[in-house]
């Protein structure tokens, strides 16, 4: 008589759960790996946040993904501190904020 241990056991039930599709981007694999993402809650128009998502929809982003890129090159270009954080790859420095000289 021959027993089973827990490999032959195991070989012989079927597998729980369904297999995942091979090849499938696990969710937010744009994001820079280690970059901590935390959580923020802004108070924005009517109008822009329309705006907003009718271009995430047509770009196919995530708004906070439109968001953010929105918010770096602004912040990278006009925002004060700029010394603190550096250049962000990508974008070129301004003369200033519009409306400013």
């Amino acid at each position: 008589m021959q027993q089973d241990g827990p490999e032959g056991a195991a070989a012989k039930r079927p597998r729980g759960g369904t297999a995942g599709r091979q090849g499938a981007r696990p969710s937010g694999g744009a994001r820079r790996p280690g970059a901590k993402t935390v959580r923020l809650q802004l108070h924005l128009g009517e109008k822009t946040v329309e705006r907003l998502g009718v271009h995430a929809s047509l770009v196919h982003a995530d708004k906070s993904r439109v968001v953010e890129e929105v918010l770096l090159g602004w912040l990278s270009r006009y925002g004060r501190g700029r010394e603190l954080f550096g250049q962000a790859e990508g974008l070129e420095g301004g003369e200033g904020p519009p409306g400013e000289p």
